[in-house]
């Protein structure tokens, strides 16, 4: 498998787990769990080491009056063997019924091929913080 190959299965894989975000759909535990995944969000409390742990997080994301999806323009693959690690830079995009915001969002990601598929092992999304301003003293 090449570069470009890699890096477009894994561009359907973060597609894939985007859509089923958006849509709400149980189904993303299934697309993300394997033995060992963890997935850490950018909020307290978003962290999901088993299955059962992510049906309580989607669950309560699910609960929210907006639905998420992403957005990455940035999407840099890099891959030794069958594991690749992925660093995604672009939009957590929440729509409801005040409409859509888009919030800047980081995701750095570790799969693993199968030989057949590749495997989510990480997710660690963040929202970039502001800069920490530093006294001049």
């Amino acid at each position: 498998m090449t570069a470009s190959e890699t890096t477009e299965a894994l561009r359907r894989k973060v597609s894939t787990m985007s859509r089923l975000l958006h849509d709400r759909d149980p189904a993303i535990v299934d697309e993300l769990w394997s033995p060992g995944f963890r997935l850490v969000g950018s909020e307290a409390g978003e962290i999901a080491a088993n299955p059962d742990e992510l049906h309580a997080l989607f669950k309560m994301l699910f609960a929210r009056p907006v639905r998420h999806a992403f957005d990455f323009s940035r999407f840099d693959v890099d891959r030794e063997g069958n594991i690749a690690w992925l660093f995604a830079e672009g939009h957590l995009v929440m729509t409801g019924d005040a409409g859509v915001s888009r919030c800047p969002y980081r995701l750095t990601a570790i799969f693993q091929h199968t030989g057949t598929d590749w495997i989510w092992r990480l997710f660690s999304g963040a929202e970039p913080a502001a800069p920490v301003e530093h006294s001049q003293d």
